[in-house]
């Protein structure tokens, strides 16, 4: 078995898993309702493609039948989130690290600064650190005492 990502970059890369997960799982098991009753609120990464955006909107509308879908930048809802329409969000995921200044609910996308490093590369060099010292980790769902 093989495990893949739909995501790169915090972008939709392979949209027709994208499309099975919302039919299969997202509608059909986890929330039990036909999406032409309900509107969607969709984040996206300030970095996003306007034809990426464009064609994630087609798909909800014309495969989905949604009635009303509004996508917005996830630094801004998180700013919002902190009650600030004006802030400094840093990001710091699996993949990627990001900084992006939101001012007044816009993204300043001249100011977004990424790096490839996220948990996953500090995961790794942690790992790489403790083989080299013969240090030996177990994790605590494994320890016999518990």
């Amino acid at each position: 078995m093989e495990i893949v990502s739909l995501m790169k970059d915090g972008m939709i890369d392979d949209w027709d898993m994208f499309e099975r997960l919302l039919t299969e799982y997202t509608y059909k098991q986890r929330l039990h309702a036909l999406a032409e009753h309900h509107p969607i609120l969709m984040t996206e990464c300030p970095w996003n493609t306007r034809l990426k955006r464009e064609k994630l909107l087609e798909l909800m509308f014309e495969k989905f039948n949604v009635p009303a879908m509004y996508i917005c930048k996830n630094a801004v809802l998180a700013a919002y989130a902190n009650g600030r329409s004006t802030a400094m969000v840093v990001n710091s995921g699996a993949t990627h690290t990001s900084a992006v200044p939101v001012h007044d609910g816009y993204v300043i996308t001249q100011g977004i600064v990424k790096s490839p490093l996220g948990s996953d590369f500090i995961t790794m060099q942690c790992r790489q650190f403790f083989k080299e010292k013969n240090i030996e980790l177990l994790p605590a769902c494994l320890v016999a005492s518990k």
